[in-house]
């Protein structure tokens, strides 16, 4: 019965142990924050080429490339609309008609993210806003979800202030 017992609680114990072990795929508070940041971002912009077009206007450019990836049966595009100080790609299957965000980056104009997070922004409102980020690398701060897979970053000028923001979602 003891033998019972002492075996009942080392599997307990490793339960406990490999559910709170880094890298399992449980989402912290800090995931949850991203993804809700990522979805918001994305819904102000729409799911679609044409509904980026719309909230946008007509890109300066719109560029189409060919895309495949061993985890997916058809090859797709990846069509990308250039404007002033932002570019949007989206990935494109079926002839367009399943399209989803590859990468939404900012470099200049009034265009923001969710929450106003907008250029010009200070680092300490973005730390208000996000949390602190996953990586910082001189000045540059980094975010991804839960998955792994999809990431914000953003860079600093002088200042301490947003000079620049990516939305990435990579295609696994």
């Amino acid at each position: 019965m003891a033998a019972l017992r002492w075996m009942l609680a080392l599997v307990l114990g490793l339960a406990v142990a490999l559910a709170a072990a880094p890298g399992t795929a449980r989402a912290t508070e800090a995931d949850e924050r991203v993804d809700a940041f990522l979805d918001e971002t994305a819904a102000l912009f729409g799911p679609t080429e044409a509904d980026v077009t719309r909230v946008l206007g007509a890109p300066r450019e719109r560029q189409a490339v060919p895309f495949s990836s061993p985890h997916d049966d058809a090859p797709y595009e990846i069509v990308t609309l250039t404007y002033d100080g932002m570019t949007v790609s989206l990935y494109s299957m079926d002839g367009g008609a399943r399209q989803f965000f590859h990468q939404i980056r900012v470099t200049a104009g009034a265009t923001c993210f969710a929450r106003k997070v907008c250029l010009g922004l200070p680092r300490e409102r973005l730390a208000a806003i996000l949390g602190q980020p996953e990586e910082v690398e001189d000045d540059a701060w980094r975010y991804s979800d839960a998955s792994g897979y999809n990431e914000l970053s953003f860079t600093f000028d002088a200042k301490g202030q947003v000079d620049s923001m990516t939305w990435t979602a990579e295609a696994d």
